[in-house]
């Protein structure tokens, strides 16, 4: 009686490894046609402000850093030694920039912002107040019901930011 409990157990573990290793080769295989490409975040600046702005941020947060930077030369679009392309990372995350030749009819919108979990209150108010210098508040820092704090603000290079009290 041992042994034919054994053996059906044994065959109920195969035929379950069996299924997890099919239902895994489906799932892998319904991915095929999403995009393996990187994801990071791009911010164009139209006022030869983006390493400034980049500069900026990098002070801002813990984990942090310029990680690569390729300038305008001469007899190029746009003025020379400001950014082509810069790639940066905020607090792990990727971002890259850059120093548009043409000016856009469009800019930074609120309805696409950066946003920030704070751990703590301190935190939350210095990234508020740095940020909020030389921009605008959009909404202070409160509790709007969703969050025990939350405030939302435009910098200084237009660059939208929500930031929230964990």
């Amino acid at each position: 009686m041992k042994k034919q409990s054994i053996t059906l157990f044994l065959g109920l573990l195969l035929i379950t490894i069996s299924n997890a290793q099919s239902n895994t080769q489906m799932t892998d295989s319904s991915n095929e046609n999403k995009a393996k490409g990187e994801l990071l975040t791009f911010l164009t600046f139209q006022k030869e402000d983006a390493e400034q702005a980049m500069n900026f941020y990098v002070s801002l947060f813990d984990n942090s850093k310029v990680i690569d930077i390729e300038r305008w030369g001469p007899g190029m679009p746009s003025k020379e030694g400001t950014i082509k392309y810069a790639t940066f990372q905020l607090n792990g995350s990727l971002y890259m920039c850059s120093d548009s030749p043409p000016i856009h009819e469009w800019d930074f919108t609120p309805a696409v912002s950066n946003f920030v979990n704070c751990s703590d209150e301190a935190e939350l108010e210095s990234l508020f107040d740095r940020l909020a210098e030389n921009g605008t508040v959009l909404m202070p820092l409160n509790n709007y019901g969703f969050s025990q704090k939350f405030g939302f603000v435009t910098d200084q290079f237009g660059v939208s930011w929500q930031l929230n009290l964990k």
